[in-house]
């Protein structure tokens, strides 16, 4: 009786203790989206300067979604591609990288594959 008790209770905090998925909110995926398309002409030196000073903008609001929900790593990697599109910006050869590394960042902690064309966040 006791080990039912105790696999019961096991079972009972285990969901507490897996890490919450979610549907992003739909400014969210607008965000990313857009996010893409502008890394896109950044790589590909198409209006890089204003494709940067957007990304900025973009990740000032992210950055704020993000201290919503308290995630000190997704607000360092929102402040390290503000950064990045500043270098950027300003004709800073190479700095584009950095802002897929921030990227990459918050997505290994946050974005969950779900299938080819969906993604949770957690």
């Amino acid at each position: 009786m006791k080990t039912a008790c105790a696999l019961f209770a096991l079972a009972l905090a285990t969901p507490a203790v897996l890490p919450a998925l979610e549907d992003p909110p739909p400014q969210h995926v607008q965000w990313m989206k857009e996010s893409g398309q502008l890394q896109d002409k950044i790589r590909n030196g198409q209006d890089a300067a204003a494709s940067a000073r957007r990304l900025q903008a973009i990740y000032k609001e992210v950055e704020a979604f993000w201290a919503k929900r308290n995630s000190e790593i997704a607000v360092k990697a929102c402040r390290d591609i503000q950064a990045a599109a500043a270098k950027v910006a300003a004709g800073e050869a190479g700095a584009g990288r950095a802002i897929g590394a921030g990227c990459r960042s918050c997505h290994d902690q946050h974005r969950e594959k779900i299938s080819d064309t969906v993604y949770k966040i957690k």
